[in-house]
Formats: structure tokens, C-alpha cells, sequence
């Protein structure tokens, strides 16, 4: 017997739009002007899914932990060196509100660069809306910039709803954001369905108490979706129509 729904949530970086060269792009100068080594785009990939500031602090991290690895190996043939390493460390991770500051800053003017819509994930939306289903958009982004990238990749009014941090809020993978697009767009949890490529939707969901399916397509791989208790995977949009129109309907 198939559930029904009223609404699909998508998360937006790597399940709806491939934004992984505006994200390295703006971290890459971030880092760049505090003289620092940006990221790759396999980093990036890894770094990103739980807010702007977690992927600054990864970022930091990489070049500290440059300078950590330098000082132990300088412990023994000279250990003032050693502590001068381990202070430059420590130096780099102090910046980070600085960072935190300017990457925020720059982002906005970035956030398009190169982003484009998964294959079949346009399709799939507007295959859904025509069955009267509601499509929201939650992510760990700025509502004004999810916002800016979904206008820039999408039609018009093609969401129902756009959730996004107003650092009021908790981010996913706390259950508040699924919960509040529930609200808003008055249904229970029980009649929506998350979509989503990391463990920060898909716990995200778990939290909530809703279905989930994973996106084969994104940021991580099918371990950590199996893990994180994704209970369908799809390779593209088209992928995802055909799993929501099996196993989901209309309610």
C-alpha cells in the first residue's frame, strides 16, 4: 500500500543544485585573503553540509593541522621551532570569526557561479507540482541566498516553500526546520518526505520522525546514506520521480 504525501523537502546543495564550485570558489578567496591554502573540490565536498561556519572551520583546520604535523616533527631537533609551529596553528584557528565574517560577505556575489540543476531534478518537481504536491526547499544556507541560487536554476514560484537559517532557528540536522515547513505549510509529518545527499537531511529526517531517501547523485557517498538510514536511493531526478510515484501518492 502506498504512503501518502502532501509535500516533498529537498535539501538544496548537492540534492537539488550542484553548487560545489560556487562553495570552493568562495572559500578558495576567503582563504585567499588571510593568506591561507583554499580547498579542493573533494574537500569541499566533504567539508560542506552543516552551515557556512563548520566549513570555515574545516577549512582552518587543514592549515593548522599543517602546521601541527610540521611542529611534532620538529619536537626532538629543536623545540622552540617546534612551539613556534604549534602557536602559528593556533594563530590560523584563531581567525576564525574574521573568516567566518568575510566568507558571509563575499558569498552572495559567488553563490551562482557554475551552479546548474541536477539531471531530471526540474523534471521530477514539476511532474510532482502537477499532482498537486507541495515542494519545499530546506537547507542550512541563508534563506536570501537559497533564495538567490534557486531563482538563478529554477522558474519562478517553483517552491512552495524556501526554509533557510535565520540564525534564530537551529540548522539540520536538528528536526526544527522539517517541522516548521510542516507548519507552514499545514501538514504533519507523516505526509512529507525528505530528500537529501548527507546524514545532515537524513538525520535530520530521522528526527522528525519522516521518510527519507538519498541522493546517489550528491556530496556523499551510498555508506553514508545506507547509515544514516536513508530508506530509498536514487542515481538522479528521474530516478526520484519513479521511487516517489511507486511507493507515495497523492494525499
Amino acid at each position: 500500500m502506498k504512503k501518502k504525501i502532501k509535500a516533498v523537502f529537498f535539501d538544496l546543495d548537492g540534492t537539488l543544485v550542484n553548487t560545489l564550485a560556487s562553495l570552493k570558489k568562495t572559500m578558495d578567496l576567503s582563504m585567499e585573503h588571510f593568506a591561507l591554502e583554499g580547498v579542493s573540490l573533494q574537500e569541499t565536498r566533504f567539508f560542506v553540509g552543516t552551515g557556512y561556519r563548520k566549513f570555515v572551520e574545516k577549512a582552518l583546520a587543514k592549515n593548522a593541522d599543517k602546521k601541527y604535523r610540521e611542529a611534532e616533527k620538529w619536537e626532538e631537533k629543536d623545540e622552540e621551532k617546534a612551539m613556534d609551529l604549534d602557536m602559528e596553528g593556533d594563530e590560523i584557528m584563531g581567525l576564525y570569526d574574521e573568516v567566518c565574517e568575510y566568507y558571509a560577505s563575499i558569498f552572495p556575489e559567488n553563490s551562482t557561479y557554475r551552479a546548474e540543476a541536477y539531471p531530471g531534478v526540474k523534471e521530477c518537481i514539476a511532474a510532482l507540482k502537477e499532482k498537486g504536491i507541495q515542494i519545499a526547499c530546506i537547507t542550512n544556507k541563508s534563506k536570501e541566498v537559497a533564495e538567490q541560487v534557486l531563482s538563478a536554476v529554477f522558474p519562478k514560484n517553483f517552491f512552495s516553500l524556501i526554509i533557510g537559517d535565520d540564525g534564530k532557528m537551529p540548522l539540520k540536522p536538528d528536526k526544527a526546520p522539517l517541522l516548521k515547513a510542516c507548519e507552514e505549510l499545514g501538514i504533519t509529518k507523516d505526509e512529507a518526505v525528505m530528500v537529501g545527499d548527507t546524514k545532515t537531511d537524513l538525520d535530520a529526517a530521522k528526527n522528525a520522525e519522516m521518510s527519507r531517501i538519498g541522493c546517489l547523485y550528491g556530496f556523499r557517498d551510498k555508506k553514508e546514506l545506507v547509515e544514516h538510514g536513508a530508506e530509498y536511493l536514487v542515481e538522479d531526478g528521474f530516478a526520484l520521480l519513479r521511487v516517489l510515484e511507486e511507493e507515495f501518492e497523492p494525499g
